[in-house]
């Protein structure tokens, strides 16, 4: 495993499968289903999966071409985004975690 992945897995909080399939889009796209199967070895109906939890976490999009649907990755800023959403929300519990503890 890389340390890119390791770093997605553990800070981002994708799983092994979203990382693997992030990162092989990263290094080339666009890329239908079959080919992310080939390039990652992830069995088809985990590629579906994964790749729509992709779309819903703002990692990826896809385009329908033609009958062929076709993914791209966003910016990879937008993992820095995700941090600070992150952060965010614990900001607002905080909070209510110390008076809890105390």
């Amino acid at each position: 495993m890389s340390n890119q992945q390791q770093i997605l897995e553990d800070q981002i909080g994708l799983t092994k499968n979203e990382a693997k399939i992030y990162l092989t889009l990263l290094q080339e796209y666009p890329l239908t289903t079959g080919k992310i199967c080939e390039k990652t070895m992830i069995h088809r109906r985990n590629v579906y999966d994964s790749t729509q939890r992709l779309i819903d976490k703002g990692l990826i999009y896809e385009i329908f071409d033609n009958s062929t649907t076709l993914y791209y990755p966003v910016d990879p800023g937008k993992l820095e985004q995700i941090i600070t959403e992150k952060q965010t929300k614990l900001n607002t519990v905080l909070p209510e975690l110390f008076q809890m503890y105390n």
